[in-house]
């Protein structure tokens, strides 16, 4: 369950169309109200594991303000940040248009647009080869839903740029999942393909440390429709 995203907003070049800016959500607000509606539903203790998921959530959200600082190089130059950030992106693309999930965290920087899904285990062994991750033995799923949620966010986004008239960019702008873990130790015996993995006291470092790829107009043409909300429906006005 998603939370209702803040009061329509309208833009010109959407012809008055309302559209909720995802800029005022916050880091595991999705999660915090599944959690409420859990424990209300299905009584006391169903909302743990949610609770987990959120605080893991707003940790690796806090880290993600380090790329918002303006340096004093930036400053210089008189440049903004390089990075955008935002929250709790729901995915409007069940059946009619239904929020289906969200995205935890959405980066737009000068390497690409990133998806981040978090992952918190307090005292978890995660164990990582290729495409098979397990925690304490167990088998996830983890990376190929990083794979998929990333799937989803480009095919959302470069249908809206280019219903906004920009085509170039639709096609050359590339999402890279990226699966940030809270907690726990992980062991990597092989890399899985396509999807980086890291803990979130290393999360900063490896963001900075990708090939820059976008220009800052890109990032800029880009972030001004992934704060809408409507840019994550089916429909995508």
């Amino acid at each position: 369950m998603t939370p209702p995203g803040p009061g329509p907003r309208s833009s010109g070049d959407d012809g008055g169309a309302g559209w909720a800016d995802l800029t005022d959500n916050a880091a595991g607000i999705g999660v915090t109200h599944e959690a409420a509606w859990r424990r209300q539903a299905e009584g006391a203790g169903a909302d743990r594991s949610w609770r987990v998921g959120a605080d893991g959530e707003v940790a690796v959200g806090q880290r993600l303000t380090e790329l918002l600082a303006v340096s004093w190089w930036d400053r210089v130059r008189r440049r903004g940040p390089q990075w955008r950030v935002l929250h709790s992106v729901p995915l409007g693309d069940g059946p009619g248009g239904a929020v289906r999930g969200d995205i935890d965290h959405l980066l737009i920087g000068p390497p690409c647009v990133i998806t981040i899904n978090t992952r918190h285990h307090h005292r978890g062994r995660v164990i990582v080869d290729g495409d098979a991750v397990t925690v304490n033995g167990r088998d996830t799923a983890y990376v190929a839903k990083a794979r998929r949620e990333a799937q989803r966010a480009r095919t959302l986004l470069t249908t809206t740029l280019t219903r906004h008239d920009h085509p170039t960019l639709a096609a050359a702008v590339t999402v890279s999942p990226v699966l940030a873990g809270v907690g726990g130790t992980v062991h990597i015996r092989h890399w899985p393909s396509g999807v980086t993995i890291v803990q979130a006291a290393r999360l900063i470092h490896t963001l900075r440390s990708m090939t820059t790829r976008l220009a800052p107009t890109d990032v800029e043409v880009v972030f001004e429709l992934a704060r809408r909300s409507t840019t994550w429906t089916v429909s995508g006005t």
